[in-house]
């Protein structure tokens, strides 16, 4: 008995918007062991003009703070009610260094849903993050000029 091919899931026709929180499986150069699904923040949606194929470039999540090093470098989530609101399980650091952000398409080898979730978008980062991502990159920026 041959097997019916499985229809692709509803979430891919259905692309994040950039300052979503989406789970991907996030490239590492040593992976230890499986690859698994981390939060990662979208920073921009892509279309191609004539494939039409979407990529999104995100900045990866890490449970790993190093707050008092990267709190002016990157968007620190540890609230516990922002946690919840988001969907993290756990206080992350986006890392917004240049050299960690990736463009990957959005297809089932890059993204996928946690246990329990029907969509890799966890959640819209709220408004007053995105106002520190700004600032964040305005930092930089100044800092990067000098």
């Amino acid at each position: 008995m041959a097997l019916e091919p499985t229809s692709p899931p509803k979430w891919l026709s259905q692309p994040p918007s950039a300052f979503d929180i989406v789970t991907a499986y996030f490239p590492e150069s040593k992976p230890k062991g499986a690859l698994r699904l981390r939060p990662c923040l979208v920073l921009d949606v892509l279309r191609g003009k004539d494939s039409g194929m979407i990529g999104c470039r995100i900045a990866f999540g890490t449970k790993n703070l190093k707050f008092v090093q990267r709190q002016h470098l990157d968007l620190i989530v540890q609230n516990n009610a922002d946690l919840n609101a988001m969907g993290l399980p756990m206080a992350t650091r986006f890392d917004l260094d240049a050299k960690n952000i990736v463009t990957l398409p959005w297809t089932q080898e890059f993204f996928g849903c946690w246990f329990g979730y029907h969509h890799p978008r966890l959640c819209s980062l709220p408004e007053n993050y995105v106002k520190s991502y700004f600032y964040i990159m305005a930092l930089r920026q100044a800092n990067d000029e000098r």
